[in-house]
């Protein structure tokens, strides 16, 4: 049961929460039969507070209260109804008070129930096959949800029934009855006016457009933007995001030759879509997107390898290809499965190789070196003065899918790694930037995640707090990123106001890392600072095979990989290429003091010239850039592709003839 409540998210406070609710609900029983009403009251406050709680974390706690059939208006009958037993138990049935609080719970159950009715309507209706930025539909004509009526959800709606309840306490705890009949009527009234105000939405969008003609809205925009290239994401929304996986091919693409859209098949995933000037749908049912005007399109880029891929790879006028989300020596970044698409992007040879590892599974031919583009950003060695304190990042990976291929070190030399450097004779600082998968799936890394990070935190707590001014100024321009953020949602978004906004991003990281002084220790698990960004604060990385260490090879300084094979050194990087320049951590976290010393002295790093020869064979050769060998990628693929399907034509099914060169009898 515990770990089914740690997959969907219950923490320990929520866990609190639940059990302080139940615990109210039977001493309230218990307090009826005793007719103590002062303590019934003061329970019935306990109540309500748990109940607000539980309306601030709706989806989670929501979900087990309903799956255990204690939902929503279960709780507030059950509320409503101790309050009547209160009633029989004071011996207060057939007055006044009584009859008035009876009609003002069956009022507010009625009128709750419209509510929730209208509600449930208007959110149906305005519900459009897909969602968009920077793609003008106000031709559409769409009626809007007004934002009160999506904040008053009926978690909180029943809520207001406190004056009911709290009128018939004060009534029975010996007050006058116009406490128990205006609270009731108080009550019923706030449920009617909601009902009332919910209405007119309603009948707005009665007469909002219909699927299809959102659907053909939609697509005489796409005939007018003419995309020819789609970057095509999908992932199950929840706790474990991985829009990055998406988002790093973002700048890349706007830089392209070609028009691109981006298209996503989650909403829930839309909140985690950097700003971006593309167009972006998002739309999720699969004859939503077969409907979709892709004419123009002859070229589909999948940063993952997921189910629904198939939904637009079966579109044979377009040339479908893998082009990942970074370059790791894990199995799953050469899975036969890749086979589906026409052709796989990969950064460098070693990228290649790793592909032709799967026994002919991948034809050479369908692998293309284009680099990393995302790497730009990553920048060299640091300059002597600011490695007087060498800064070592720590980047473990996550679990993996199963235990057959368990991944990260987190569990098992990490924590020894972090109490080491923190507690070295020598001061070292630490980035702990874990992969964001990491502990989703193992209670044990779980754990060890947790540890480390109050690990950093106590070292912290020792320096003293970063200056209020800083933190004042590092507040305000993360507010203006995060409005910003929220804006893109709702506007179209030009290179401009991309620029505006990227240099919003490198005004906090110069913050950022300024304010903090050369000593204090970091823990990143946000999407800022950005990994890259840690990149260029370190002298040397710590990992596990992860594509991650094909990245930090782009800046040329010296990383360890923590060996959890248990392989010998040369044989260890044989298997994992990108371990081939990169020091070996064995058990018990040997050699880690040699790692160190190259990150203090880059002149007694015997791995440096190693590492020159392995950046290129993964990440290619410098000349020309990475954006450039991209691009020129996507324009020879998209030529190809109108060869075989020019522009007017799609790939129709050629009907069969039996009776062709029949086979002789």
């Amino acid at each position: 049961m515990r770990g089914y409540l740690a997959r969907i998210g219950v923490d320990r406070t929520a866990l609190v929460v639940l059990a302080v609710m139940a615990l109210t609900f039977l001493l309230q029983t218990v307090e009826v039969a005793k007719a103590q009403v002062l303590l019934f009251g003061a329970l019935t406050l306990v109540l309500y507070v748990t109940e607000w709680l539980v309306s601030q974390r709706v989806t989670v706690l929501t979900k087990v209260l309903s799956r255990i059939r204690a939902g929503l208006t279960v709780r507030m009958l059950a509320r409503q109804a101790l309050v009547l037993a209160l009633y029989v138990s004071m011996d207060a049935v057939g007055t006044a008070a009584y009859w008035w609080t009876a009609g003002g719970i069956t009022a507010f159950f009625v009128f709750t129930l419209a509510y929730d009715l209208v509600r449930h309507q208007i959110l149906r209706r305005s519900k459009l096959p897909f969602r968009v930025r920077n793609i003008d539909l106000a031709g559409l004509g769409a009626p809007e949800v007004p934002e009160r009526l999506r904040s008053l959800s009926m978690s909180r709606l029943l809520l207001a029934d406190l004056p009911l309840v709290l009128g018939a306490v004060g009534f029975l705890a010996g007050g006058p009855a116009a406490l128990a009949i205006s609270g009731s009527v108080l009550s019923a009234g706030l449920a009617l006016i909601a009902t009332a105000a919910a209405l007119p939405v309603l009948l707005s969008h009665l007469r909002g457009p219909s699927d299809e003609e959102a659907i053909a809205e939609v697509n005489r925009r796409l005939a007018e933007i003419a995309p020819e290239v789609v970057l095509y994401f999908t992932f199950a929304v929840g706790r474990q995001n991985a829009v990055y996986q998406a988002n790093m091919w973002l700048e890349a693409l706007e830089r392209c030759d070609r028009r691109a859209l981006v298209i996503f098949r989650e909403h829930g995933n839309l909140r985690h879509l950097e700003p971006t000037s593309l167009p972006v749908v998002s739309v999720p049912r699969a004859d939503d997107l077969a409907a979709l005007d892709l004419s123009t399109v002859r070229v589909a880029l999948y940063p993952g390898n997921t189910g629904k891929n198939i939904h637009l790879i079966q579109r044979a006028e377009i040339k479908h290809v893998f082009v990942g989300h970074g370059d790791s020596d894990k199995l799953p970044s050469s899975n036969r499965v890749s086979r589906i698409f026409d052709e796989i992007w990969v950064a460098g040879r070693g990228g290649r190789d790793r592909y032709e590892r799967v026994r002919h599974a991948i034809d050479d031919r369908d692998v293309v070196e284009v680099g990393r583009p995302q790497l730009v950003a990553v920048k060299g060695h640091r300059p002597p003065e600011q490695r007087a304190v060498p800064t070592v990042i720590y980047a473990p990976t996550w679990e993996g899918v199963d235990d057959n291929n368990y991944l990260t070190s987190a569990d098992t030399a990490g924590l020894e790694l972090v109490e080491r450097l923190l507690g070295g004779p020598e001061p070292v600082r630490v980035i702990y930037k874990p992969h964001p998968l990491l502990g989703k799936r193992s209670p044990r890394a779980a754990a060890a995640h947790r540890r480390v990070i109050s690990l950093i935190e106590e070292a912290d707590d020792r320096l003293g707090p970063v200056s209020p001014e800083a933190t004042a100024r590092l507040a305000e321009l993360r507010g203006r990123i995060e409005t910003f953020q929220r804006e893109a949602a709702e506007r179209h978004l030009t290179a401009e106001d991309l620029v505006g906004y990227r240099e919003l991003l490198d005004q906090w990281h110069d913050l950022y890392w300024t304010s903090a002084g050369p000593l204090r220790h970091h823990v990143v698990t946000d999407s800022v600072p950005s990994l890259f960004s840690c990149f260029n604060e370190s002298d040397v990385m710590v990992s596990d095979i992860s594509s991650v260490v094909a990245d930090f090879i782009a800046s040329g300084k010296p990383y360890a990989i923590v060996d959890m094979q248990g392989e010998d050194d040369d044989e260890f990087r044989r298997l994992f290429p990108s371990a081939g320049a990169g020091y070996v951590l064995r058990p018990g976290l040997a050699g880690l003091e040699t790692v160190l010393a190259a990150a203090r002295e880059p002149e007694a790093d015997r791995m440096a010239e190693r590492r020159a020869v392995l950046k290129r064979y993964l990440l290619g050769p410098d000349e020309p850039d990475s954006q450039t060998r991209f691009n020129a990628a996507v324009n020879d693929l998209y030529e190809r592709a109108l060869l075989d399907f020019p522009l007017g034509t799609t790939a129709d099914p050629i009907p069969a003839d039996p009776f062709r060169d029949p086979a002789p009898l």
